[in-house]
Formats: structure tokens, sequence, C-alpha cells
């Protein structure tokens, strides 16, 4: 399983990557998946997790769906089994794993979650920084696993997230950073040295993130009071260059997610350069033929409070004709907060189409019975005014 992973997670072009269809055809793999099935039970944990792992990537990155209900039941039983034996890289392995097979997922009982999030509080201690990166990750991801965490748990989880911080990379505090914004009782249990800890952190990895580590930064940072308040101005100024860097490398989901951090967070808005802003713009242009309903309605929420964000009638069309594609799709929330920026927001408007209007009308007046009065225009006057 080890050797299909790595052949798996080889680079484009490679003579020995793993390609999913021919994986999917070869009768070897339908062979060494009985094999998986018939040594179940006497997987020990640290074999358990190996397996576990392995059929997360094959299923994630190929699409070999080699789990049924039967073997996900297998599997769940060994994750009852052999939680409470597992080492860090076992649990995060597991967890990690479970994000990604939803059958095993759906499969692993009560008690099977409850040895789990043992296991998680038991290791703490012992993780390395991927370890506790790791995990956070997945039981923001996994809501069985998180409801079964106790509060001694998420204690021991923001310890370790402390005390491996400045030991993190890029990806690491990232997804820690990310996991913790979702997680209300694993925030908690951060103390201000903690997040002072994961702020240098930040600081430190900026210029290394990728796209979606920098969004998820940014995002993180926004929801999370706490952790932001501990950002330098040197911590700011390097996410603000990292969003510049990989701003045309960014998809649709980062670039809304960024845009919409930044209009909430002033010292990271105010760190952002003049050459940093066009980027984001680009960024708009670039894709927002792909954007989804949330995606459209944060990302003008977010430029009709960026004035320095300078969109182009090129990116306004585009993003005009993404209101008119994604309106039909589009909730309450996002029907709302896409009336109220397009009513300060004249460009855009310029560029709506009579059919992109009736779409949004058609929108206004389906959400209207769940939009909330007050605060917003709840129809497009305002935008028909602009």
């Amino acid at each position: 399983m080890n050797k299909l992973v790595k052949a798996a997670k080889r680079g484009p072009g490679d003579s020995l990557k793993l390609e999913g269809s021919r994986l999917r055809q070869d009768p070897r793999f339908a062979q060494l998946i009985d094999l998986v099935r018939a040594h179940c039970p006497r997987f020990d944990a640290r074999g358990g997790a190996t397996v576990l792992h392995s059929l997360g990537v094959l299923h994630a990155d190929l699409g070999a769906a080699a789990v049924d209900e039967k073997l996900a039941a297998q599997l769940g039983e060994v994750v009852e089994r052999e939680a409470c034996n597992m080492n860090p890289q076992a649990v995060a392995n597991s967890l990690n794993a479970l994000c990604k097979l939803e059958a095993v997922t759906a499969a692993v009982s009560p008690v099977g979650w409850k040895r789990l999030a043992e296991a998680v509080e038991k290791t703490a201690s012992e993780t390395k920084p991927q370890e506790i990166a790791n995990p956070f990750n997945a039981l923001s991801m996994l809501e069985a696993a998180t409801a079964a965490v106790p509060t001694s748990g998420w204690a021991g989880q923001a310890k370790a997230a402390e005390r491996t911080a400045r030991h993190m990379n890029e990806q690491d505090v990232a997804n820690t950073l990310n996991a913790q914004s979702k997680l209300e009782a694993a925030a908690a249990a951060v103390s201000p040295s903690g997040w002072a800890g994961l702020a240098e952190a930040a600081e430190r990895t900026a210029r290394e993130m990728k796209p979606q580590g920098v969004a998820n930064s940014l995002n993180a940072f926004c929801k999370l009071e706490a952790a932001a308040a501990a950002v330098s101005p040197a911590g700011w100024a390097g996410l603000a260059e990292a969003a510049e860097r990989t701003a045309r490398e960014m998809k649709p989901q980062e670039v809304a997610n960024s845009l919409n951090a930044l209009c909430k967070l002033e010292a990271a808005a105010a760190a952002v350069s003049t050459t940093g802003w066009a980027g984001m713009a680009e960024a708009v242009e670039m894709t927002a033929a792909n954007m989804k309903p949330q995606e459209i309605a944060n990302t003008l929420n977010a430029l009709s409070k960026l004035e320095a964000a300078a969109v182009s009638p090129t990116g306004w069309a585009g993003l005009a004709e993404a209101v008119e594609r994604t309106a039909g799709e589009m909730n309450e929330q996002d029907v709302s907060n896409s009336l109220d920026a397009l009513g300060v927001l004249p460009a855009a408007v310029a560029q709506l189409s009579p059919s992109a209007l009736k779409h949004l009308e058609a929108a206004a007046e389906r959400e209207a019975p769940n939009m909330t009065l007050g605060g917003t225009q709840n129809d497009t006057a305002g935008v028909r005014e602009a």
C-alpha cells in the first residue's frame, strides 16, 4: 500500500507516477484489497493506521473507490480496537484518512470515536508539528470525533500547538489556524502565549506559504480575535506580501476568502501594497467565472469595502456575469450581501445586463421571506439607483 501511495504522489510527467484509471483496471489492486479484508482482524495500531492512510490517499487523489460497506465496517472495528494503542503519527494518519473515507467515517462506532478522542489527548504531549496540525485539521471536519473530545483533550492540543509552533512549517501553521477558527472549544483552550507563538510562526513562514495557506491563514485570523491581536506589524506585512506573491495562483475560494478576510483585518489591509491590490484585483478577474454563489457574494461584499482593490472593467464584467450565472442558487445571505455590495459599486452595476438584473430580482423575491429586514435593501432598488 505504501508503494502505491508513493507512486500516486509522484509529480506530473514522472514515468513512474500512478494513474487512477490504471489502478482501477489492474486486477492486482482488487487482490490487494482482498488481502486487506482478510488481514483486518489482525491489524495492530500501526498497520491499521497505515492502511487507512493509504486507502484515503488513493481514494482522494486517484478516485480509487476501493472501500465498500463491508470493508468500511471492518476498518471501523480496527479503529475501535486499536485506537488506544496508537502513537501520535498513527492517530494523525487515522484522523486524516477518516476525513477522506466517508464510508469508514460512517462505520466508526461511538465507542470508536471516544477511543480516538482519548488517543488524541493521550498522545498530545509527544506530538511533532505535523502530528498536531493534521489532527487539528481533521477534527475540524469530523463532527463525531470533535463531539467526543473532552475539555482536557482540547487543553492538551492547545499546549501541544504552543510547544511546537516554533518548529511548524507553513502548511502546519495554516492548517492549525484554520482548524482552530472552526473549533470553538479548541480556540478557547489557547493561552495568550499560545496565540503569540502561532502569530510568530505565521510571520516566520509567510514567505513560504502557498495560495491555500495564505488564504486559510488570513481567513482564520479574521475569525480569531485573540490570534489577530497577537500579530505584529511585521507579521501583517509578511502575510500581505504572501498574498501579493500568490494572488494570481489562487483558486476562486481562496480569492474570495482572502478578500473577505482583508476587509475585516484593517492592519493586514493597510500592509497590502498597490501592487498587491492590483494582483488581488487580477485574481478576481481570473477566477470570477468559476466562483460559487457564496464566493461571488463574499467577493462583492469585500470589494465594496476595499477601495484600494481597483478592479478593471473586465473584472467587473466577469463578476456581473458570475452574478447572473449564480443568482438562482444564492441563499438569503448571498442575495443580501450581493445587493448591499452592488448598491455601492456603480462600476459593477454598469456591467450588469438586463438579464442579470432580472435574475437578481427573482432571487431577492425568492429569498425575501428569509432575509433580515434592516441593514439591507432586500430588493434591487439600490442596485438600479447605483
